[in-house]
């Protein structure tokens, strides 16, 4: 078997590791958070590599991924809530982390110290947050029910000023935003396209149903690549936002829950499966080239410096190459 590495990032350490199976993606390193990891992100603070695990009720874990073969946690927050997803981003020259709790609500946390990190605002909202996702200076945020919040994040570490209360169709399980154009994963409706170029006024494009559950997306080139239940990846045109239309079905090994996108390649967690990795040499009609298969239950994936992450539930972070 041939194997493709992809290196994006050749002044991180991140060392050749022999693959020990012949199935296109091996194992690297691992570490059991204590909770059940459900959601992770990587990011880079002050030279180093993190991932940020969203842990369940066993809150956010900060985990040290700089050497991959030895992640090691340098600090468990607790909500004392249920931490869903998180996301980072840097904002006025401090590193955040925007932890979304489905009890307790939307906490920013400064975490330029990963060692030792601030909270720096909390919004609290009864029945909790199921997603936020930052950019472009903003923060946009689903809460329970049928309220999707877009913030100011201008002055952090100051206040964190709300812009606008727009009602979607259903309520929203996951937000991806790209440019001027967020992507509301609903229940029911599934797909909900949202003009935010003015967040004091976001209006509707447009709304489309896929073949499957619709767990996960992500956005990329004008294609939507979603993590559709039993009924594999599906991808959707959304290059005219108003007028989305179906494109293809990719088949996988069972449910997928989750994606990650990178310019060349594709990513899946898969459940009980394990995880999946396509190239996109052709990005309507993704090939896959490789597989691993851990055992336990993979809930998401990320593609960071040549790795790839898995929220691996009660085992913890999980990380892998291709």
């Amino acid at each position: 078997m041939i194997h493709l590495r992809c290196d994006l990032a050749i002044d991180d350490y991140d060392p050749y590791i022999p693959p020990e199976y012949e199935t296109g993606m091996w194992f690297v390193g691992q570490v059991n958070t204590g909770g059940d990891a459900v959601f992770v992100k990587g990011v880079k603070i002050s030279g180093l590599q993190y991932a940020l695990v969203a842990d369940g009720a066993n809150g956010l874990q900060i985990v040290n991924i700089t050497n991959p073969e030895s992640p090691a946690i340098v600090y468990n927050y607790k909500t004392f809530g249920y931490v869903k997803e998180v996301y980072p981003d840097t904002i006025n020259g401090s590193t955040y982390a925007f932890i979304s709790d489905n009890i307790n609500g939307l906490y920013v946390l400064n975490i330029s110290n990963p060692g030792a990190p601030v909270l720096d605002t909390l919004i609290s909202f009864s029945g909790g947050v199921t997603s936020a996702v930052s950019k472009n200076r903003k923060l946009y945020a689903s809460f329970a029910g049928t309220a999707f919040k877009i913030f100011d994040l201008n002055n952090l570490p100051g206040e964190v000023q709300e812009l606008s209360n727009y009602s979607p169709v259903n309520s929203v399980k996951r937000i991806e935003v790209v440019g001027n154009i967020a992507y509301l994963v609903e229940s029911v409706t599934k797909i909900e396209i949202v003009d935010v170029a003015n967040p004091a006024s976001p209006f509707k494009y447009s709304t489309f149903s896929t073949p499957g559950a619709c767990y996960d997306i992500k956005v990329a080139d004008g294609l939507m690549y979603v993590a559709d239940g039993n009924a594999g990846v599906t991808v959707i045109n959304v290059s005219n936002p108003a007028q989305p239309f179906y494109m293809s079905s990719t088949n996988t090994y069972t449910s997928v829950k989750a994606v990650d996108h990178s310019p060349n390649f594709f990513f899946t967690a898969e459940g009980n499966a394990g995880t999946e990795v396509f190239n996109l040499f052709n990005p309507v009609y993704p090939e896959a080239f490789g597989y691993y298969e851990p055992g336990g239950e993979c809930k998401s994936i990320q593609y960071f410096k040549g790795k790839v992450l898995v929220a691996h539930g009660t085992n913890g972070l999980l990380i892998l190459r291709f």
